[in-house]
């Protein structure tokens, strides 16, 4: 006991972060256990071998192999997100208990990555650290699409963690030069392998990824540092991951062409969106811009380290402005942008240092804050997760009925059709679930899911 009371002492900072890691899980985890599988959730579960109903030769994957044939056929015949759909084909054999799970481990690793993108090379921030899930539970858009979703979860909050942890040693070499990151061929193959599944993430973020770590490149070289193998390395196979992504053939099952005049409209319709889903967002980077700038004190300068904020800024501007070029643009597509305005966001958080006022003072008011925000997400997080739980209750019945016909080896059931909440929370809120017509394509797929001929949705 005394060693564990020592170890605490010695490492209060790190695990008062895990502590806090760890809060981020369960309350993750709580909503997780309230959402089931809807709309393309069921068809990841088979080989892809259809854009369609379900064929009678569609079996379900058992095996790497499985997976790897599934979406080579998935880029031919829907989208080059071989990634995204190729994780989540690999998780959704074990299980809905170890998909929730994992996603809410995937969700607090994104929440770390933004926090190491914004301190790294500083001292901790614990406050920062809290600010960031706080900020992430307000701020990225369609929660219950792009985190709860299974198949939302696997393009957007997955691959976003994926393409932050490719760019992290891009933001630690930026910080710390050669002692962060070693120049060795180990590093270069690594990355190598990693920008590929990096640029095939998302069409709009994938030439994003690509941006950003050139940026970082042109910054070593303003900087004076030796430029890294693995830095040049990691940028070409991005760029073949983004080339591997758009020359799907299943892309052009959606005409995205248009005119320069309707171009121009898709790109005011950004624009709008953009103010709607991060206009409290810009608001918070403005005030803190302000109190990094009003800082005076000697931790806090005008140098060339401030054009790493600026990178993240380009980047996330890169990703939503090609979104004008897309036929079509919900708001999650909009996720791993305002990702990256939140690690700016964070990044000028942990500039702002006072020197000059006494460090009790600073704190207090760090923390205070922190406290005030906790209370307010506390406060939405009852809110929204009774809309949650309001539509899983209408779901459960279903879910058991199901059960209940395949160990009765019946081969119809009748299941409650489901009114959603209006929570941006609840992923029903936007995808589809099963209808009152077995004909229904989310219908077929639940049906060969559960292994039953016939499910109908019932008033």
């Amino acid at each position: 006991m005394d060693k564990v009371v020592e170890f605490i002492k010695k490492n209060k900072v790190k695990v008062a972060g895990a502590f806090i890691m760890i809060a981020a899980f369960v309350i993750l985890l709580i909503i997780n256990l309230h959402v089931d599988y809807t709309s393309d959730d069921f068809r990841y579960r088979f080989i892809y071998d259809t854009p369609g109903n379900p064929l009678p030769t569609t079996k379900k994957i058992s095996s790497l192999w499985d997976v790897i044939i599934s979406m080579i056929n998935h880029w031919k015949l829907c989208n080059g997100r071989v990634v995204a759909h190729g994780l989540l084909q690999m998780v959704m054999p074990f299980g809905k208990l170890f998909f929730r799970i994992f996603n809410s481990l995937v969700y607090v690793s994104l929440g770390f990555l933004i926090y190491k993108h914004s301190v790294y090379g500083k001292k901790s921030n614990l406050s920062l650290l809290v600010l960031v899930y706080i900020g992430m539970w307000f701020f990225l858009p369609q929660f219950g699409l792009s985190v709860m979703w299974a198949s939302g979860a696997a393009n957007y909050l997955w691959c976003a963690a994926i393409m932050l942890s490719f760019m992290l040693p891009y933001r630690m070499y930026a910080a710390n030069g050669a002692d962060s990151v070693k120049d060795s061929w180990k590093n270069a193959v690594l990355m190598g392998l990693f920008g590929i599944f990096a640029g095939c993430t998302n069409e709009n973020t994938g030439g994003g990824v690509v941006l950003i770590c050139t940026l970082f490149i042109l910054f070593y070289k303003i900087k004076g540092f030796k430029i890294p193998k693995w830095s040049w390395i990691g940028v070409i196979t991005a760029v073949c991951g983004v080339v591997l992504l758009l020359a799907a053939p299943g892309n052009y099952r959606i005409d995205s062409k248009a005119s320069f005049a309707e171009i121009l409209i898709r790109f005011k319709d950004v624009i709008v969106k953009t103010e709607t889903l991060a206009f409290w967002l810009f608001v918070i980077i403005a005030v803190v811009l302000i109190l990094a700038l009003l800082d005076k004190s000697r931790h806090t300068k005008l140098g060339i380290n401030w054009l790493v904020p600026l990178i993240y800024f380009v980047g996330s501007a890169a990703m939503i402005s090609v979104l004008a070029f897309a036929a079509m643009r919900p708001e999650r597509t909009w996720f791993t942008a305002i990702v990256l305005l939140i690690v700016i966001a964070g990044w000028l958080y942990s500039e702002i240092k006072f020197s000059d006022v006494k460090p009790y003072i600073i704190t207090a008011s760090k923390w205070g804050l922190t406290a005030v925000f906790t209370i307010v997400f506390l406060i939405s997080f009852n809110k929204e997760f009774s809309a949650v739980k309001s539509t899983y209750d209408q779901i459960k019945p279903g879910l058991e009925a199901i059960e209940q016909a395949v160990e009765k080896g019946e081969n119809e059931v009748e299941i409650p059709l489901v009114t959603p909440s209006d929570s941006k929370y609840d992923p029903y809120n936007g995808a589809l679930y099963a209808g009152d017509s077995p004909t229904l394509w989310v219908n077929a797929w639940m049906e060969k899911y559960y292994g039953i001929e016939k499910i109908t949705g019932v008033k």
